[in-house]
């Protein structure tokens, strides 16, 4: 390794852009010029800029995350949540560029709702602002810009704030900020951003406007509530033996596929490279993923669906699934 120490800035900084996301650890623990370089922000985003990044799924887990390559299904990272927090079931893991932000943690120290955030770069954690809501059954969505919103759910921790309250979390800031309240107070709820809109199903489907600041309730149907996403643009809903898809314009939910095999409660889906990841469990006596499967819309029938048998051994443990490109 010591020639690599002597070459020039750039063609070294070249080598390593090219270097595997699942490789880097190795590189950085032998070269400390590489770990300067590679946990650099800038070194993130010429892999993104160039190319040169790859996708991986992410679980949130009871008490850690993990980082999965779904070709040869095995875990290329893993670390414990820092102590004194704990998750719950309704916890969420979201990307935000080159950082896993967990949403929906509570305090072992106090009873309030918390938010961490894991820098994938560096390997650190750090507590995130208090969020100003604390409640279950929340809705939560990132947007593509950056920022992370939650909205609804019920009361049940000490800084659970109004009914109808709504917030926004800016990312690079570290702040939370109280957006207007709701139209009407909805509990159990899902949330996705659509077209530069937050929307948040539950009893009732509510939009909001980032430009206007203005919420409105729109007629959308009835489908699975807690399996709705927004993958590719495209509104799915995962509903046991088949996908739904939304149709805007017809304001109705159309079959897209069936499933292939019946998925019980919650499903995840998260999207990766063309394909849409998705675990489920197969029984309802069963409260985790047991089936996990990638699924190419529109392939030949016989190529739709690939079965990931090897990360049923995770399964037991997942919480929520995303998806980070590194």
């Amino acid at each position: 390794m010591d020639f690599l120490e002597e070459l020039p800035e750039q063609i070294f900084r070249d080598i390593l852009l090219r270097v595997p996301y699942k490789s880097q650890q190795q590189i950085k623990q032998l070269l400390e010029r590489a770990k300067e370089m590679m946990e650099c922000v800038q070194f993130y985003q010429d892999r993104i800029k160039f190319g040169l990044a790859e996708k991986y799924i992410c679980f949130l887990e009871h008490a850690a995350i993990s980082i999965y390559d779904p070709v040869d299904q095995s875990c290329i990272m893993r670390t414990h949540i820092p102590t004194g927090f704990r998750t719950l079931p309704d916890s969420q893991i979201l990307c935000v560029k080159n950082k896993l932000i967990l949403v929906g943690l509570t305090s072992e120290r106090k009873y309030t709702m918390e938010t961490l955030i894991y820098d994938v770069l560096s390997g650190t954690w750090k507590q995130a602002a208090q969020i100003p809501i604390g409640k279950r059954r929340f809705a939560c969505c990132a947007t593509p810009e950056g920022s992370i919103y939650i909205a609804g759910g019920y009361a049940k921790y000490d800084n659970a704030g109004e009914p109808r309250e709504a917030a926004v979390y800016k990312v690079d800031e570290d702040k939370w900020e109280l957006l207007p309240q709701m139209v009407e107070e909805v509990g159990f709820c899902r949330g996705f951003f659509f077209e530069g809109m937050f929307y948040v199903i539950g009893s009732v489907c509510q939009r909001f406007d980032p430009s206007t600041g203005v919420w409105s309730i729109v007629n959308m149907g009835r489908q699975s509530l807690w399996s709705i996403y927004n993958l590719f643009e495209r509104l799915l809903a995962f509903s046991m033996n088949r996908i739904m898809q939304y149709d805007w314009e017809g304001n109705v939910w159309r079959e897209l596929d069936p499933l292939p095999r019946v998925l019980w409660g919650q499903v995840y889906a998260t999207e990766w490279r063309d394909q849409i990841f998705l675990c489920g469990n197969d029984a309802p006596s069963i409260d985790h993923p047991t089936i996990f499967y990638m699924y190419k819309p529109g392939a030949p029938f016989f190529e739709r669906w690939i079965s990931l048998d090897k990360l049923k051994l995770v399964g037991r443990n997942v919480i929520y699934v995303a998806t980070i490109e590194i």
